[in-house]
């Protein structure tokens, strides 16, 4: 009887001390991020990316995607709205992420009214995962060249990658 007493003196010793010790950390869950690899954006851009200092092209194409803005319509007359269109293709095996809050922020000289400054997801004409195209209203109120440009956070994805980009492109609009 003394031993099995010092025994289960001896056990409550030992679960006391631990305590002090604090309980072990419990198990993580959710996502595990080790069986892929997630690239992050403007810390690891690819060689191709435009450089801050440099102006915004009418597009931009990478391996996994191209991004585009061009005239919707003939021309732009003053006083009259016309559109501009906005459209993100994937490339290879990389296709638009659906899941991601897709954004256009749209900048106009003076001389455009925009209709919308932002577009997002439900302003989108077309939404797949191959193709994105957004049609952004212009109204000019002067006439010659007016640059318009658009800021566009996005992210593409692969089976076994995603990466989040966020890229500008711009064009000219020529008002007569």
């Amino acid at each position: 009887m003394r031993i099995q007493t010092s025994l289960t003196a001896l056990s409550l010793l030992i679960t006391l001390s631990a305590c002090e010790r604090g309980a072990p950390a419990p198990k993580a869950t959710g996502h595990d991020h080790s069986r892929h690899n997630h690239d992050h954006p403007l810390s690891d851009l690819p060689a191709e990316a435009p450089k801050p200092d440099e102006p915004a092209g009418p597009s931009v194409e990478t391996g996994s995607f191209l991004l585009a803005v061009t005239p919707a319509g003939p021309g732009y007359s003053i006083g009259k709205t016309g559109e501009v269109e906005i459209a993100l293709e994937g490339r290879g095996d990389w296709h638009v992420n659906q899941e991601y809050p897709i954004r256009v922020d749209l900048k106009a000289g003076s001389g455009v009214a925009l209709q919308k400054t932002e577009l997002l997801k439900e302003d989108a004409k077309e939404f797949g995962e191959e193709k994105v195209r957004f049609l952004a209203g212009v109204q000019p109120s002067t006439a010659g060249e007016h640059e318009l440009t658009c800021d566009v956070s996005f992210a593409m994805c692969t089976e076994e990658n995603c990466i989040l980009e966020k890229r500008t492109v711009a064009m000219q609009l020529r008002v007569e």
